[in-house]
């Protein structure tokens, strides 16, 4: 198989025959994101304590294991990775991220520091995921920059339109659908790279006939 240093070229081995695993991938995080929101208080306070943060990971975790469970070995590890991952997170000075707005109104600053915050959260979630594709998913590394990419776009986009609806309705609620806005970008875009990663490792696997790479 040729070799692409184009992270993105994971998405030219998308077809339909995966697109099921994409639809369940958005649908499982989006639903794991509600249910986080049981051990997780929505707020403007970056700073969770551990058990909270690290439950409100390890939720989403789950949901995304069950999905990726009939495709990777040990798929456990996925949601203890994501509960340390976001249990760290949770009492770093870089806060919870996916948990919590802005205190700032100005809709500038909220695309620039969710773009950066967002590309610093996929960056360290990404790294932490990677090391569980590592060992069985074809060109991995690709995994982290499309993390780094769908959540620099996704919280910069639902940070800013947390604080358009809360500048008209004056309602922290606006916040929230803000947040599940970024949340739903980033299954988005990771849900069509897991469909290309699978779809390209199997391809991989068939014509050589190796498990792992």
């Amino acid at each position: 198989m040729k070799r692409s240093l184009n992270p993105f070229s994971i998405f030219k081995s998308l077809n339909t025959e995966f697109l099921w695993l994409c639809l369940q991938w958005i649908f499982a995080t989006c639903l794991g994101f509600l249910l986080s929101l049981l051990f997780v208080e929505l707020g403007e306070k970056p700073e969770l304590g551990v058990i909270e943060a690290a439950l409100g990971g390890a939720t989403i975790g789950l949901m995304q294991t069950l999905v990726l469970s009939p495709w990777l070995p040990q798929a456990w590890l996925w949601m203890l990775v994501s509960a340390i991952a976001t249990g760290i997170m949770g009492i770093s000075d870089f806060g919870a991220i996916g948990w919590y707005a802005p205190r700032t109104d100005a809709i500038a600053t909220r695309l620039f520091y969710g773009a950066m915050y967002g590309a610093m959260a996929g960056l360290w979630m990404g790294i932490w995921q990677w090391l569980v594709l590592r060992r069985y998913i074809f060109e991995s590394w690709r995994w982290i920059v499309v993390s780094v990419v769908s959540w620099s776009i996704g919280l910069s986009l639902g940070w800013a339109f947390g604080g358009i609806g809360r500048a008209i309705n004056h309602l922290f609620f606006s916040e929230a659908i803000g947040l599940a806005i970024a949340w739903s970008i980033v299954s988005l875009a990771t849900g069509l790279a897991l469909t290309g990663l699978v779809s390209q490792t199997l391809s991989y696997y068939r014509k050589f006939g190796q498990a792992r790479f």
